[in-house]
């Protein structure tokens, strides 16, 4: 009988042993298992982008003349008109993307001009691409009245 109790006490610490270290596995299985997601919170590359910047009259003109080295001309710019940043991409014969990007001066005239090389200069000598297909331009004008897009293509 003394046998069969010293049994019975051995199962009941040996189970006592088990739930204890099943309850902290528990705890630290909770502890670092990652948050999971709402629905809501949820992002898809389906979602409306988090901001959209409204297009330019269209009135306001881009031109490039040159191939090379060219200017970039914008008329009609709209009043207010602090600053315009643009970035030209274009496809060179190798198959390479490339592209030029800056900004622009802008005064109280409703036109303005930059100089810009398709192609890259160092100490003096410039190596141009040469350009397949058109210049996909993007230019973004800000002003007390936010920003606007002028997205343009030019064949040179």
């Amino acid at each position: 009988m003394k046998n069969m109790e010293q049994s019975q006490k051995q199962y009941i610490i040996f189970g006592i042993i088990i739930f204890v270290l099943l309850a902290v596995g528990v705890y630290f299985y909770m502890r670092t298992k990652p948050a999971t997601q709402n629905k809501d919170d949820k992002k898809s590359v389906f979602d409306e982008p988090e901001e959209v910047i409204p297009t330019v009259d269209s009135s306001v003109k881009a031109r490039i003349e040159g191939s090379t080295e060219a200017t970039i001309t914008i008329d009609g710019i709209p009043a207010e008109t602090t600053g315009i940043e643009y970035e030209l991409s274009y496809k060179t014969k190798s198959g390479s993307i490339e592209g030029v990007f800056g900004t622009m001066e802008v005064d109280e005239a409703a036109s303005a001009t930059e100089e810009v090389t398709f192609g890259t200069c160092s100490s003096g000598v410039c190596r141009y691409h040469d350009i397949d297909g058109p210049v996909n331009g993007v230019f973004k004008f800000s002003g007390s009245y936010g920003e606007r897009l002028l997205e343009t293509s030019f064949d040179l």
